[in-house]
Parts: C-alpha cells; structure tokens; sequence
C-alpha cells in the first residue's frame, strides 16, 4: 500500500490536488475533514464535537483523528494506495499514525507540501466560502486564527518528514493545472497504473 500526504496551509489546494491524484493513480482520497463533516451531517456524536471546533477554526483532539484513521485502515486493508488530506496535522498525530502504518507494512512514501503565499491563501478561502458556505472560510480572524494553527501545529509535521527524507516543496501559487503536473511529475516515476 502505497501512502502519500498531501499539505499546506488552508486554501492551499491540498484537497483538489489529492483527488486529482487519487483519480490519476487509482488511489483512495481521505480527507479527515470531510469525514467529519459527513459526521456532522449525520448528526452523530463525532459529528457534535467535531463541529463545535471546526466551525471556529480548530482542529479535533489528536486521539480522534488517529481513531478515525485507524478504523479506515482496519476496514480496508488491501488498498493499493492512500492520499492523506489534511492528516496528520500535528505532530502527536506522526507518532500514533507510525505503529498504525507499520501493522499494515507500509510507510509514508511522499509527503508533499503545497506552498502558497499568504495573501492568495485568503483570496481563496474567501471565494471557497461564496461558493460552499463553509463557516471556517465565512470571516478573516476565524481564517487568521487557523494560519495561526497550521503555523504552530503543522510546521513541526514538516520538520518531522523533512528528516525522514521523503518531503517535497511544491509551488502551489500557479493554477489547479501546472500544480497537479508538478505533483503528478513528481509521484510519476515512483507509482505505476
């Protein structure tokens, strides 16, 4: 089983950019934040927690996230690949998501970092929001309270696979197109159909 992981900051393209990938390589896209908000919509426990700290920009507790991965895994133990959106985010995350991935014999292959700058990131959560209504994207001190968050938190999961010496940078500044070219360049000579 292959593992790739998508990151960025908020607005940088990670979720368009790893269905993309997913659809391209005949991959399972898993997004922690759309579980939770399938889990929200269903009105389950989850769901309850998980809004009342998504909606202000928060991140759900790090037993959570990795609970709900390890249930993934365990449910589907012959995929042929997995790109990771929007986890880990933290690097408590890192640790617990190793013994999980070393069950199943595999490990993090690429962890690919979207770099956008700042501005443009705003750009896009706004326009994000005028499209899908999503309060985390609704108001500039919740979206400024959640760069905060991905500085503080996931800057150290970079740090964390940068020494593993599987990270790569990719400009994500440029269009939907030229990313997903970079990216799909890049996991290319790595992963065959």
């Amino acid at each position: 089983m292959h593992i790739v992981i998508i990151t960025g900051p908020p607005g940088s393209g990670k979720g368009t950019q790893a269905k993309l990938l997913a659809e391209e390589f005949g991959y399972i896209h898993l997004s922690t934040g759309e579980m939770l908000r399938k889990e929200i919509a269903l009105g389950s426990d989850l769901g309850k927690l998980a809004q009342a700290r998504i909606d202000n920009g928060n991140f759900v507790p790090d037993h959570v996230a990795c609970e709900m991965i390890r249930t993934f895994f365990r449910n589907n133990p012959e995929l042929k690949g997995i790109i990771f959106d929007g986890f880990p985010r933290t690097l408590n995350q890192c640790l617990e998501f190793e013994p999980i991935l070393n069950e199943y014999n595999t490990k993090v292959h690429f962890f690919i970092d979207i770099d956008v700058d700042k501005e443009n990131l705003t750009t896009r959560l706004l326009a994000r929001n005028s499209q899908q209504r999503r309060p985390d994207d609704s108001d500039l001190s919740i979206i400024e309270h959640r760069f905060e968050l991905y500085n503080n938190l996931t800057k150290p999961v970079i740090d964390y696979y940068k020494n593993k010496k599987n990270y790569y940078k990719i400009n994500g500044n440029s269009d939907i197109k030229n990313v997903f070219s970079d990216i799909k360049g890049l996991l290319s000579n790595y992963i065959k159909k």
